[in-house]
């Protein structure tokens, strides 16, 4: 008869904290599943549930995709002296020049870079004098276009998992407070950088820490600040939080503030500048205090992995922008179309499996998020080096209105490393030089975001995110802005690189357990201090998702597990002026028709 001797039934608030018991009913088929073996004959029924369930379980393979929406303004606009950018601008003022050129004077032709040169899959393949040569008119071209590239011109698609922490990470922000611009440089470790108010609230006086990033803390926890407070028991310098925010919608992310006794001195001083970390008991053991640090980021896949592809039918809620450049209206009396902005929607594969066996996170626990990796490549070569910071970096300089000095600082260098080509000549006789970003390969690392790390707690939280910045080559394309002050800089664009899926999912109770009476203590459980025992988190099983919605449940198919992820994918101009033209220019009468 039926064999249940293997079957084990366990409650489920003993398998996780925060699941529900459940009422179970063993079905026992009254079926003979056991004889006497015949010479290779062997009959067993087998529970095709629970088969496909083990599979799942055992497997490490992933085959993560994804959708892109991507939203992009094309905001700045210039000129250029190689003729293969000049002759394929959307031009901004194209009768005036033409005009000009006609009558003898000289022509600037400003105008954007169309859209293929921000476009994850490029379509100008067709272009005479600029992916494909011109032998009757203009015998040298810009570059060969290959179709079967038109997806790695511009971008490049990676997966990668975060692996290990950078505690010694130079950091430099500038907080903005009550008029006043103060510069805050620091390390990773150091923690949260602030700039300190004196306010009031409800009859109470009030120290605020205005911060630079999100900080993370809760009414009841505690800061520890990076210098101390002398009073005549000693020093001190941990305080404990009174209030957050300071009225104002969302400050309650950046600001914290402590109760004033009456301090006295300068340390708590308004201006003073440093930095603060996260305690969350008060305790005197280390593991209370928060650990901040920038993550790095190890690539899984190689640049020719990646698949993409148009998404269907789907377009974003922004319309295509484009117009008919008139052959009379343009520097080499070609008529064509042009594209300022796109809508189309696209979706990101993998053409080989991910596979998550022995690999461990940042916390040396074993991974449960990947990321969608995202570079900059700018094959064409329109743009300098990436540069890299993160999310508290964006805001331009508030007094002078420019990107602020972190950009030029070699402290925002990437690790990407580039290389260029020269094409062309220009009119001092030196040829126009290209650079682009060197595709990185599988095993290849790369900065990410910056994190706080709490043992006590077990949880990680991303405060800032890392961001990328491209901007334009100067020599192939001239684009300046001038500010209120009348200062110069080169515009450029931002975007985030690293997008998280979860593809397994810790539980939010944290486990507890004696080494001598606890069995099944996971290896990556660590020892408390404060509680005299080892502490983790459990690893939810895959298709399990508690009543508050953690867990994950996506396909399983092939013995491969498919994550997916809906992506808003921005570019982000630093913001200036702009001309919004029609998109069809009127007929004009000029000297020349």
């Amino acid at each position: 008869m039926g064999n249940n001797s293997e079957t084990r039934i366990i409650l489920g608030s003993l398998r996780y904290k925060s699941a529900n018991n459940v009422d179970y009913a063993l079905r026992i088929p009254f079926v003979q599943t056991s004889k006497e073996i015949v010479e290779y004959d062997k009959s067993i029924e087998l529970d095709l549930q629970q088969l496909f369930d083990d599979e799942r379980q055992k497997s490490t393979l992933f085959r993560p995709t994804c959708k892109f929406l991507y939203i992009f303004k094309n905001q700045y606009t210039g000129s250029s002296e190689y003729d293969p950018f000049r002759n394929s601008l959307y031009y901004v003022d194209s009768a005036a020049q033409a005009v000009l050129q006609c009558s003898g004077g000289t022509a600037t032709w400003d105008g954007y870079p169309q859209y293929s040169e921000f476009d994850f899959i490029r379509t100008d393949y067709n272009i005479s004098g600029y992916t494909l040569p011109d032998t009757v008119s203009t015998p040298s071209y810009h570059l060969k276009f290959v179709p079967k590239s038109a997806s790695s011109y511009n971008w490049n698609f990676y997966i990668s998992y975060a692996f290990e922490n950078d505690y010694e990470k130079p950091l430099s922000a500038i907080i903005f407070d009550n008029g006043v611009k103060h510069t805050v440089n620091w390390n990773a470790s150091d923690g949260i950088p602030f700039v300190i108010r004196t306010t009031e609230s409800l009859g109470k006086n009030l120290v605020t820490f205005v911060c630079a990033v999100k900080h993370g803390m809760s009414v009841g926890e505690s800061a520890r600040l990076s210098f101390n407070y002398s009073t005549s028991i000693g020093t001190i310098n941990t305080f404990q939080i009174y209030s957050l925010g300071d009225g104002k919608y969302g400050s309650e992310e950046y600001i914290f503030n402590l109760i004033n006794p009456g301090f006295l001195g300068s340390t708590f001083n308004q201006g003073i500048t440093g930095t603060a970390k996260r305690v969350v008991i008060d305790s005197n053991s280390p593991e209370v205090v928060s650990e901040y640090y920038v993550r790095r980021n190890k690539i899984l896949t190689s640049p020719n992995d990646a698949v993409m592809a148009k998404s269907g039918f789907e377009l974003n809620a922004f319309k295509d922008t484009k117009k008919k450049e008139r052959a009379s209206q343009t520097p080499n009396g070609v008529g064509r179309y042009s594209v300022k902005e796109g809508s189309q929607s696209y979706t990101l594969s993998f053409n080989t499996d991910i596979d998550l066996v022995n690999l461990v996170d940042n916390q040396k626990r074993p991974v449960s998020e990947l990321f969608y990796t995202v570079i900059w490549k700018g094959y064409f070569g329109w743009f300098n080096p990436l540069k890299q910071g993160w999310h508290f970096n964006l805001p331009l300089d508030p007094i002078l209105n420019t990107p602020t000095p972190w950009w030029n600082g070699a402290n925002s260098n990437s690790n990407l490393s580039f290389s260029s080509y020269t094409n062309g000549i220009n009119s001092a006789g030196v040829p126009f030089t290209f650079n682009y970003t060197i595709p990185p390969i599988s095993g290849d690392t790369m900065d990410g975001d910056f994190c706080e790390w709490n043992d006590y707690t077990q949880t990680e939280m991303v405060l800032s995110n890392l961001f990328y910045k491209i901007t334009f080559n100067n020599d192939n394309f001239t684009t300046v802005i001038t500010n209120s002050n009348g200062t110069y800089y080169t515009p450029g664009y931002y975007y985030q690189p690293l997008f998280p899926v979860r593809v397994r999912e810790f539980s939010d109770y944290i486990e507890e357990g004696e080494e001598q009476t606890t069995t099944d203590i996971p290896n990556w459980a660590s020892y408390s201090e404060n509680k005299k025992t080892f502490i983790w988190k459990d690893l939810y099983e895959y298709g399990y998702v508690d009543s508050d919605g953690i867990g994950v449940n996506f396909p399983f198919l092939n013995g491969k597990h498919h994550p997916f992820k809906n992506i808003i994918f921005r570019l982000i101009p630093e913001g200036t002026n702009y001309l919004q033209l029609n998109n069809v220019a009127k007929p004009i009468t000029d000297p020349c028709e």
